[in-house]
């Protein structure tokens, strides 16, 4: 009894289940996921059931904030036969917007749902999107042609709708035609370069909206150049950093811009040429030896040429290093260096003075020999101050921890305990023997030291003063015997006396 009823239900489930696993219906969108408002939608539907049916074919749209039927017409339906179902259009408003699905269904006249469907999800908006035909570029004063498209979230072009251009706080109103817009707009003759914003707004009377604001580039008018200098006036050796800036109509900086830069020294050859952008530095970097005088920097970008100049000032300059009985004397000056210079050495008490006449070119170098100059002895040498170069803090501090045999006390220009053989020549040893015997004291005679000529002129007299006084003995001895003798009074003792005659 069990099993009979088991097969009754499982035979009663089976009819039930027959004409649904029988029926078919169908949806079918257009081949797009976004729709912009004002669009009209029209689902494709069929309908296929196993039995006859008369009954009403029902359309709803279902979004987030709508759930609407839209569309109801009567439908006979035959068993097996698949009928197509004209359904109207939709058109999609405000309250659409979102995501949004199509049901179909097919009810009984009785009220009885016989079959139904839903779509897959799509999407209704209001955004417009506006694109620029080619790049919006145009120099102060010149015309630009604004033009834009427009078209739906799904490509299509928006056929109608109103745009509202603004510039420069003006307002122009624009029609969409075919989903183009097209406008002039005249630039000011002192427009910025930094970008003219325009701005772009389309609506249209369903309520899609779309803005945009672009820019126009201005292209600068370059007007002048600045040779910005950190210093003009500069000694040799010393860098010269110059920024070069580019301005425009509007007084503002053009970057990127290259600029030729050249140059002319003193004796008008161009020394330096090279390209420089707006805004960076030029740096020059001078030579110890560089010509002294007035130097001209020309600037040049296209018609625009800025022309500045800068001194090198004249620095004539010796430098001397000792090295044992040698002093090393280089010209570290920009000009010839013809003068004289005096070095002082002092030994047990005596001073000597070694002047010399320096002639050299800038950079140019020489050495003199002062064991050639002075008696062996151990000295110490000063040499001019202004010739000698102070140690830098590093330099100094470099002389304590690594120092040498050779002291140095006081100033940069004395060095002290310096050996010196005797290497000079017969006629100096001489010199400096007729003086002693003479008693002259050249190394107190400070003020003829000094004076290398008058010196001259006196250590010659003194020579000849010396041989005159040791040749007068011998002069006269030889004057006696080459002098006749005096015969008159060689009988005046002598008396005469006739008598005795």
């Amino acid at each position: 009894m069990k099993k009979i009823k088991g097969f009754l239900i499982l035979q009663a489930l089976i009819l039930l289940i027959i004409p649904f696993s029988f029926a078919e219906m169908s949806i079918t969108l257009p081949d797009k996921e976004t729709y912009n408002l004002g669009e009209k939608i029209i689902p494709t539907v069929s309908v296929k059931e196993v039995q006859d049916f008369d009954g009403f074919f029902k359309a709803s749209i279902i979004c987030d904030n709508v759930n609407l039927q839209y569309y109801t017409t009567p439908l006979n339906v035959e068993a097996g036969i698949r009928v197509q179902v004209d359904v109207a259009e939709l058109t999609l408003f405000e309250s659409m917007k979102n995501k949004c699905r199509i049901k179909a269904g097919f009810d009984a006249t009785n009220g009885e749902i016989i079959s139904t469907i839903t779509s897959d999800e799509f999407e209704v908006t209001n955004k417009l999107e506006i694109s620029l035909d080619g790049d919006l570029e145009a120099k102060p004063g010149e015309e630009v042609l604004i033009s834009a498209e427009i078209k739906t979230q799904s490509n299509e072009l928006l056929l109608e709708g109103e745009t509202t251009l603004t510039y420069n706080n003006l307002e122009t109103k624009i029609n969409v035609s075919l989903g183009k817009v097209e406008h002039i707009i005249k630039l000011s003759d002192n427009a910025k370069t930094r970008g003219v914003p325009v701005a772009i707004v389309v609506k249209d009377k369903y309520g899609n909206y779309g803005d945009e604001i672009i820019q126009i580039n201005v292209v600068p008018i370059p007007t002048s150049i600045e040779n910005r200098f950190g210093k003009v006036i500069l000694n040799p050796g010393e860098n010269i950093n110059v920024k070069v800036i580019l301005y425009d109509h509007n007084d503002e900086v053009v970057n990127g811009s290259e600029i030729d830069i050249k140059i002319v020294g003193p004796d008008e050859k161009v020394i330096v040429e090279k390209k420089v952008q707006s805004m960076s530095s030029l740096v020059f970097e001078t030579q110890k030896n560089q010509m002294p005088g007035t130097y001209v920097m020309l600037s040049n970008y296209k018609d625009i040429e800025e022309k500045n100049t800068f001194t090198i000032e004249e620095i004539k300059k010796v430098e001397m290093n000792q090295e044992g009985s040698l002093v090393y004397v280089e010209n570290i000056g920009n000009v010839d260096y013809n003068d004289e210079i005096t070095i002082i050495l002092e030994s047990d008490g005596k001073k000597y003075l070694v002047n010399k006449k320096i002639k050299l070119k800038p950079l140019e170098k020489i050495s003199l020999d002062l064991s050639k100059e002075v008696p062996q002895g151990v000295y110490d040498i000063t040499l001019p101050e202004e010739t000698v170069e102070e140690l830098s803090t590093e330099e100094d501090e470099a002389e304590k921890i690594n120092e040498s045999a050779q002291d140095v006390f006081g100033p940069v220009n004395l060095i002290k305990n310096v050996p010196i053989e005797d290497n000079r020549n017969v006629i100096k040893k001489t010199g400096d023997g007729l003086t002693a015997v003479t008693g002259a004291v050249i190394s107190t005679a400070k003020i003829i030291a000094s004076k290398p000529t008058l010196a001259s002129i006196i250590l010659v007299v003194i020579i000849l003063g010396t041989v005159t006084y040791y040749s007068r003995g011998f002069l006269v001895e030889k004057i006696k015997r080459k002098k006749p003798q005096d015969e008159s009074n060689l009988f005046e003792d002598f008396e005469y006396n006739q008598e005795e005659k």
